[in-house]
């Protein structure tokens, strides 16, 4: 290779690195916009970024000048001269032609910069599959544009996207900073922990946190030694939200409120308390309930992005699954119930990409519990997108044998299932396989474990039940016969398949019908979503000739996982295709009160107010909870009293302040 190759090469890789390095930059200043932290925290990032700046700015000044003397004294063609008459202007070139020796140690100091550089590489592409998660196949290809549900709905409806394509360099860069969507205007900041709000922290801080089932359990690799270094058994992978004071006083009149049942003292209290997602997520439930789907958005976003804010930096489950939730953690599961509305509201708006995207960001951050369920329906919202990335991410999660269904019984004992233990993700992953053998070439898709026909062999053998449930699910013809086809005689053999094995000498009763009644109700959860994928007629006929082939075979199908009992306790509108209304009537929800909970202002007057704190009864405040539900304590809208309002303009509180006869809300009266 001559040298002027290897010099084009070499710029070609210093434009390269140069744009990555550009990218990163960008990247890094989108994560900036997402740092919490009280004052002196933004003050401190602030002038190291101003320094950072500034010494980026000396070094580019100093190389510019460097660069410009260089191209001054060397990089300047030689001017012809009488010596040089006879010959054509010099150039650099020319006169390294004229030093052999120069020019070998060029080309050696090329590619010894090549081999460096492409050693360095690959170092660096084997250290990370080395550090690679145990269950990184969950967020791998993850778009975390998919996200933000307002933003995949505008590029669906082709209004407009969450991303933009630069025209110089053609890569496609997000606008936003947050995961689920940017800020709306007039949200303000929601408060730090420092500040009386929401916090985070890893369980470092707490040397007394211990994990919980089943990552507590000690792992023993293939050679007999335990294995100490798994993801999850790391302290500082595990993260926790946490509560300040002034937080907690705002949960537990929240709490108050939550029991009486009263929805419109609800909206109140989010008047007065805008950043507290337990209750904005409660109240998001309600307003999807009474069809107002665009208030309900607003508030659910708000609820997600307040949870954003308060983490730290290092929490990123989209991009590696090495950050745990517990999801039993009292602080925890409103953003687990947060994510889960976000999962339904989703999948009624028919945006199947976010809802894929967020089932995947949910099981990573626990996935031997999946606490949501998401596994009941994540294989639904894969093959739904009709994308072959979608049926390539189902086929690598199951056949890399790593999320296993964990169920922790007392009584029974422990157990521990597989993924194609459950029947919708056994008949799912032989739809991916078929899909995946039509759109390659037979000579690459013997790559995989096993065919398509196979898969779905086995499952029916496991699971003979739910092809009779999707042929009349289906609308199909059961006891009408052909050449080609007879379900009849087929059906009648399924059924005898699926009996209970007696004969076995492990058999228990109490076990089979508990793991029995779990798995029909996976069954039947999986029928109604998926039925309507398995409706062609390409595909019936693929069903019925896998059904000859097991049914060929006499084997009875095998007792179900007694871990699939750990789904038995999901109820079945969890993930239901439609939001159960409130009848008109029946609507308790004033709209003037939900239009003040969409606004965030916190120096408006508060709405709800609490009675004397002093220890002295006043029976019209006792009158008044009587007669709003027994909510002790919680007057709405205010009345006549000598309490000031502490929320009053300065100048009013002050002058009322004199009068003997007030005093401020919360403060004891002066002594006698």
């Amino acid at each position: 290779m001559s040298g002027r190759a290897l010099r084009k090469l070499r710029e070609e890789r210093e434009i390269a690195a140069r744009k990555e390095l550009e990218d990163s930059e960008e990247d890094d200043e989108e994560v900036d916009e997402r740092k919490t932290g009280g004052a002196f925290l933004a003050m401190m990032d602030d002038s190291s970024s101003d320094e950072y700046e500034s010494s980026e700015s000396d070094e580019e000044s100093s190389q510019n000048e460097l660069g410009s003397s260089e191209t001054d004294g060397t990089d300047k063609a030689i001017p012809a001269t009488e010596e040089n008459c006879d010959s054509k202007p010099a150039t650099t070139g020319a006169t390294n032609d004229k030093n052999p020796g120069d020019k070998e140690e060029d080309l050696d100091a090329l590619l010894a910069e090549f081999k460096s550089t492409d050693g360095t590489l690959r170092v660096n592409k084997e250290s990370d599959q080395d550090n690679c998660s145990w269950f990184q196949d969950i967020v791998d290809n993850l778009d975390p544009r998919d996200l933000d549900f307002e933003a995949v709905t505008r590029s669906n409806l082709h209004v407009g996207g969450s991303a933009v394509e630069d025209p110089v360099t053609g890569s496609r860069r997000s606008r936003q900073s947050y995961l689920f969507g940017a800020a709306r205007e007039g949200w303000g900041r929601p408060p730090h922990y420092i500040g009386g709000g929401i916090g985070m922290k890893t369980y470092e801080d707490e040397k007394a946190q211990s994990l919980p089932f089943p990552y507590n359990l000690k792992v023993v690799d293939d050679d007999g030694d335990i294995d100490e270094k798994r993801d999850w058994m790391q302290f500082r992978n595990w993260y926790k939200f946490i509560y300040s004071d002034t937080y907690k006083k705002s949960l537990d009149l929240y709490h108050e409120i939550q029991q009486t049942g009263d929805v419109n003292a609800l909206a109140l209290f989010i008047a007065d308390n805008p950043f507290v997602p337990e209750a904005l997520l409660q109240l998001a439930k309600v307003a999807y309930q009474t069809n107002r789907k665009q208030e309900g958005l607003a508030l659910l976003r708000r609820s997600l992005w307040i949870y954003e804010c308060s983490s730290l930096n290092s929490f990123l489950p989209q991009q590696r699954v090495r950050f745990f939730l517990d999801s039993n953690l009292q602080e925890n599961k409103a953003f687990f119930d947060a994510l889960l509305q976000l999962v339904k509201v989703s999948s009624i708006a028919g945006c199947m990409r976010t809802a894929l995207s967020v089932s995947r960001y949910l099981l990573s951050m626990d996935p031997l519990r999946d606490p949501t369920g998401v596994l009941l329906i994540m294989d639904y919202y894969a093959l739904s997108t009709m994308k072959e990335e979608h049926d390539i991410f189902l086929i690598t999660m199951v056949e890399s044998d790593k999320i296993r269904i964990y169920y922790e019984d007392k009584e029974v004992g422990n157990s521990v299932g597989k993924l194609l233990d459950m029947p919708n993700w056994a008949y799912a992953y032989a739809m991916a396989l078929f899909r995946f053998e039509k759109s390659i070439d037979s000579s690459k898709s013997s790559v995989r474990n096993m065919t398509s026909t196979e898969a779905l062999v086995s499952a029916i053998q496991t699971f003979p039940s739910i092809v009779e449930q999707l042929l009349v699910k289906n609308d199909q013809d059961i006891f009408g016969r052909s050449m080609e086809i007879d379900w009849t005689t087929l059906l009648n053999a399924l059924r005898s398949m699926d009996s209970p094995p007696n004969n076995d000498s492990k058999y228990d009763a109490v076990v089979y019908h508990a793991s029995k009644s779990a798995c029909d109700l996976i069954s039947k959860h999986f029928v109604e979503r998926s039925c309507k994928l398995w409706a062609g007629t390409d595909i019936l006929k693929w069903l019925h000739n896998a059904a000859v082939e097991a049914v060929s075979r006499g084997e009875n199908a095998t007792c179900p996982s007694k871990a699939l009992q750990r789904y038995s306790r999901f109820e079945h509108q969890t993930f239901d295709t439609r939001e159960q209304l409130l009848p008109d009537e029946a609507n308790p929800l004033d709209p003037s009160l939900l239009a003040m909970c969409l606004v965030v202002d916190q120096n408006r007057r508060r709405f709800l107010r609490r009675g004397d704190r002093a220890g002295r009864p006043d029976p019209l405040e006792v009158l008044e909870n009587q007669a709003r539900n027994g909510a002790r304590g919680v007057v709405m809208g205010g009345r006549a009293t000598q309490q000031i309002d502490p929320d009053s303009p300065m100048l009013e509180v002050f002058l009322q302040s004199m009068l003997p006869w007030n005093h401020v809300e919360g403060l004891p009266p002066p002594p006698p």
